[in-house]
């Protein structure tokens, strides 16, 4: 039972990525914008700065709904997975979760030429590090580690 109660509280800890998206995504925003990629050339920095907060939200919960809903199946399972058969330090685990997940948000970004998905790399890799202090805390309450 201790060891469902732990795999669930380490699934917890992915809502980090989420937030970690909404921020890169507008700061992406904003660095596109200066940088004149496709897209983002000549758009009104009042849209940008104001209007980009209220329209991340809907971008990722109609486009982004079934990358979102995979990316969390995903890690989902790769935690339990990973935190109850492998007997790793936690960042490794983490790093390796990273490296599985990474390759797609490659793909797309060259396939579609849609470089917000590697700044959603990085933004991973950051909330994947964020995430690795809070774990070790749920793994050393649980002490079965």
């Amino acid at each position: 039972m201790d060891r469902i109660k732990m795999t669930f509280q380490i699934i917890f800890t992915n809502w980090v990525h989420l937030l970690g998206f909404y921020f890169t995504t507008y700061l992406s925003f904003i660095l596109f914008s200066i940088l004149r990629l496709e897209g983002f050339a000549g758009e009104n920095w009042n849209v940008i700065l104001f209007f980009s907060p209220l329209a991340i939200p809907i971008l990722f919960f109609t486009y982004g709904l079934f990358i979102i809903g995979g990316f969390y199946i995903s890690i989902c399972l790769l935690d339990t997975l990973a935190f109850n058969f492998i007997k790793e330090k936690t960042w490794t685990i983490l790093f390796l979760e990273w490296i599985m997940i990474i390759p797609i948000f490659i793909m797309w970004a060259f396939e579609y030429e849609y470089w917000l998905w590697l700044t959603l790399i990085l933004s991973f890799l950051v909330t994947q590090r964020i995430r690795k202090n809070s774990i070790e805390k749920i793994k050393n309450r649980f002490c079965s580690f």
